[in-house]
């Protein structure tokens, strides 16, 4: 139950430092007025929702509007951003409030779906989100980042500024995020501002942030961004280099920026962050164990309004599937629906009053949804029923994806 002295209301432009305030409460956190300065200009006021208990801020929440790769197309999606509950008004029902109307305002919008990424995935499981992506990230000693086959050598590479890297880079990763689901769209401000921005406090104990780009012939095909720290100790030169993102628009360019990062001097350590699984260098290098490849929930996602989103996306055969879905959360989606793909692998989706082939929740659904997960393996970890033999197999047939999900977008 809520506490009746809470109300919700959206701040106003001048109140947005007290409006952080619960954010930094839960996070232990303050918000800096150069960090708050980058917030502010890429938050949308209008999507941003608090609670006050009288006038004083408890809670916060907030949406980006954003364009969500799916198999086959994209779908607006609302990204959950700045949720926070001051540890005073924990447990008093203030979140629930707070995902309530995000939710209803993305219905609203005609955003099909959520996606987040979670401090406390137990937190967000409790509305609905299933693991939209998973990510990998590796830790390896230089010396051991060793190609097991050659390559032709492929263009050259060079560092870029803030400004040339925001001209070159958006082509190259638009061209690539059409044909990844789970990937989303970046307006050139999140490019500018946090993608590309080099500010201190953004640096942390990170390094200072690199960006270059490979040309063949004068062309971008790729391009890559991280961080290198510097570390000298008493055996020598020892840096640390941390990947957040290499993008080439094919597996040639990928490559080349991958052999360029393993050749910088000075470095002793070469690290991944919030990559691709499966990772590409697990079948490239000569050791691939040693890059102690970690994988782990990367971005959640929700299915607001359900059978939006599944006619959204395109199915990998013509077919029809049965299920019934519970849904606690966001009740218009529950009960029975048969999905029908056509020839053209677009599907349509109908209640129905027939005997399911599945049942499922909605998180189990949002799992499936991009392809992280098989139908299969929801039924091995025992979290969908099948009443018609073969139906898992049928349904794993029609939700089958070219590749693997990935997002690498923080938000």
């Amino acid at each position: 139950m809520t506490d009746d002295t809470i109300r919700l209301r959206q701040p106003t432009a001048d109140e947005i430092r007290a409006f952080v305030q619960p954010t930094g409460e839960a996070f232990a956190e303050v918000f800096s007025e150069a960090e708050l300065d980058l917030e502010r200009r890429l938050w949308e006021l209008d999507r941003l929702v608090g609670a006050v208990d009288g006038d004083t801020w408890v809670g916060t929440g907030g949406a980006y509007s954003l364009g969500l790769t799916v198999p086959g197309g994209e779908v607006g999606a609302a990204g959950i951003t700045m949720i926070g509950v001051t540890p005073s008004h924990r447990r008093r029902g203030i979140l629930r409030l707070i995902m309530r109307w995000l939710f209803d305002q993305a219905r609203e919008r005609g955003e099909p779906v959520s996606v987040l990424w979670a401090s406390e995935s137990a937190i967000y499981q409790h509305f609905g989100f299933g693991m939209g992506t998973l990510q990998s990230a590796f830790d390896i000693e230089r010396p051991r980042f060793t190609f097991a086959r050659p390559a032709p050598a492929l263009g050259r590479i060079r560092l870029v500024d803030r400004d040339e890297a925001t001209r070159l880079f958006p082509p190259i990763y638009e061209a690539v995020r059409v044909g990844i689901p789970g990937t989303v769209a970046r307006s050139e401000a999140r490019w500018r501002l946090d993608q590309l921005e080099d500010a201190e406090w953004q640096r942390a104990a990170n390094g200072i942030k690199y960006r270059a780009v490979l040309e063949v012939d004068g062309e971008a095909r790729g391009y890559a961004i991280y961080r290198a720290k510097a570390d000298w100790g008493e055996m020598g030169p020892n840096n640390t280099v941390l990947v957040f993102e290499v993008v080439g628009l094919d597996a040639a360019a990928e490559r080349a920026i991958w052999e360029w990062i393993a050749g910088i001097d000075l470095v002793g350590h070469i690290k991944g962050h919030r990559g691709p699984v499966p990772h590409p260098l697990m079948l490239q290098l000569t050791e691939p164990r040693r890059l102690g490849l970690a994988v782990r929930e990367g971005m959640w996602l929700r299915l607001i309004d359900m059978p939006a989103a599944l006619e959204a996306r395109s199915y990998a055969s013509a077919g029809s599937l049965a299920f019934e879905l519970t849904d606690e959360f966001c009740p218009w989606n529950a009960g029975r629906w048969r999905l029908n793909v056509s020839g053209d692998r677009h599907g349509t989706l109908t209640p129905s009053d027939a005997d399911p082939d599945l049942t499922l929740d909605t998180a189990d659904l949002a799992t499936a949804y991009l392809g992280t997960f098989r139908f299969a393996d929801l039924a091995r970890a025992g979290r969908v029923g099948e009443c018609r033999p073969g139906a898992i197999a049928g349904a794993d047939r029609l939700f089958a994806t070219a590749g693997a999900p990935w997002s690498s977008t923080m938000f």
